[in-house]
């Protein structure tokens, strides 16, 4: 939920852009850079890349307006969409007060783009408390990219999700998905549920402490029923028949993964 930061006399709420590696989540902080004046934002902090890879996170933070006499802030934090740093990027999911996933329209990188919702899916599922979701469809400008009410459709998203189409190294849809995600964001504070900043998150150096914390206990975390099928055939969720197909698919993946564990075990 929203911090209060009585250190620095300001409110802060948390957008965390999530999405498969290589997708845009780094581009994304990188125009907002380019569209906020330095006045009104930090500089970008990445703690770690690896071939212009994010390993850790990308960190931002951006003046909001004032509620109650408090400044809000927003802090936007990036994690790594490689399947095998899960565990580096789960905890971040768990205290993200917005989260705005990033996909590859790219039609070769719909698995990847599907399982790494999945691992979003299954990680928002063990949250106390929901969390609003915006979908950026990134990567429009590729050749045969896929259609945004496609991509919605294939990650079975409600209709009530904001979803911006965008090319973020052109700068296209970026500000768009900021100006959901901050909405979003005074939406949240609304509630009026605020909790005590905790160190760890007030500043990029303090959740870089944090984070490398993470390293003592790192895991794949939680994996969903949908990832497990992610080279499903591309079929229509809205049809009845489709829900009926999917369904059967999840419980044959499942039968045959149990029978495989069988077999090894014998």
């Amino acid at each position: 939920m929203p911090s209060l930061d009585s250190a620095r006399g300001c409110y802060v709420v948390r957008v965390v852009y999530d999405g498969p590696g290589m997708a845009g989540k780094t581009t994304n902080l990188q125009k907002i850079c380019e569209i906020v004046p330095a006045t009104r934002r930090s500089e970008m902090y990445t703690p770690a890349q690896l071939k212009g890879r994010t390993m850790f996170f990308d960190w931002l933070e951006l003046d909001g307006p004032s509620r109650s006499g408090f400044q809000l802030k927003l802090q936007l934090i990036s994690v790594p969409g490689q399947i095998e740093r899960n565990y580096r990027r789960k905890p971040l999911i768990e205290m993200a007060d917005v989260v705005v996933f990033v996909c590859d329209a790219s039609p070769n990188q719909m698995a990847e783009t599907l399982r790494a919702f999945a691992r979003l899916r299954a990680t928002i599922k063990q949250r106390k408390n929901p969390v609003p979701l915006v979908l950026q469809v990134n990567k429009q400008d590729v050749e045969g990219a896929i259609d945004p009410e496609r991509m919605r459709r294939r990650l079975k998203l409600e209709r009530d999700v904001p979803l911006v189409p965008a090319s973020a190294v052109k700068n296209d849809g970026v500000k768009e998905t900021l100006t959901v995600a901050s909405r979003l964001a005074l939406q949240v504070m609304s509630t009026g549920k605020l909790a005590p900043m905790l160190a760890e998150f007030q500043n990029a150096d303090a959740l870089f402490d944090h984070v490398l914390t993470f390293e003592d206990t790192p895991h794949e975390g939680p994996v969903d029923v949908e990832e497990l099928h992610v080279a499903a055939e591309d079929v229509d969720t809205e049809s009845e028949e489709a829900q009926v197909h999917l369904v059967a698919r999840s419980i044959e993946a499942l039968e045959a993964r149990a029978k495989r564990g069988a077999r090894e075990a014998t």
